[in-house]
């Protein structure tokens, strides 16, 4: 009986880590942009705040998967608010208005142009890690070669989610491509897609159940 509210309790500690933890995550990456060029073309991530508090980024730092902290930076941007979504992409520096034009972005969406002087993301694969103000590794993501116009996707606890679909995890279609016609990148970026219940549960059922398989073979 013991070990049953042992395996109990591990279950719900797996539960809640999942479902209560306080983090920053890297929860989409478009890597190969189908876009010609023009205002929408650039490489982007977004990273999201799954905390219940503002984090203050000042200081913090990124890089692909060389993962060498100062590298780059999140240029104004300083913090980052409870569930909240920003976007740091590789579009020239006066490109901010037009590329949430093209993806339909809200303006209370961060968006940081950092233009060329960022590492580029493969689209034969690559990664980002995000470092705080003491060099230290916070998050990161890898990612294999990517479908064209594709982002990959994560949801907000992390759990890798593949690529973007145009209709699901609140994906769609960018509106302009950038240089004046319809867009075909797919993504949704300025906010990280949520778990269903059913994945957290599932979570915790696989963890009762392996603890009861073990006790009836002790």
């Amino acid at each position: 009986m013991k070990k049953l509210f042992f395996c109990l309790a591990l279950a719900i500690s797996v539960l809640s880590h999942s479902v209560l933890s306080a983090d920053i995550v890297i929860t989409e990456v478009m890597s190969s942009s189908s876009h010609p060029g023009g205002t929408s073309n650039g490489d982007w991530f977004e990273v999201t705040n799954n905390g219940a508090s503002a984090v203050n980024i000042t200081g913090w730092s990124w890089d692909d998967d060389s993962a060498t902290a100062g590298i780059a930076n999140f240029g104004a941007i300083t913090s980052i608010g409870a569930g909240e979504s920003i976007i740091v992409t590789s579009e020239t520096l006066a490109a901010e208005a037009a590329w949430r034009t093209d993806w339909n972005v809200a303006g209370s969406v961060q968006v940081v142009n950092l233009g060329n002087t960022v590492p580029g993301l493969s689209s034969a694969g690559d990664a980002i890690s995000i470092f705080d103000n003491a060099n230290v590794l916070v998050t990161s993501v890898s990612f294999s070669t990517a479908t064209l116009g594709s982002s990959f996707e994560w949801d907000q606890f992390g759990n890798n989610l593949a690529l973007s679909i145009n209709g699901e995890n609140g994906a769609y279609v960018a509106s302009f491509n950038g240089v004046g016609a319809a867009g075909t990148d797919i993504g949704s970026p300025g906010f990280a897609a949520v778990p269903e219940p059913g994945s957290a549960l599932l979570m915790l059922g696989l963890s009762i159940v392996g603890c009861m398989v073990r006790r009836r073979n002790v």
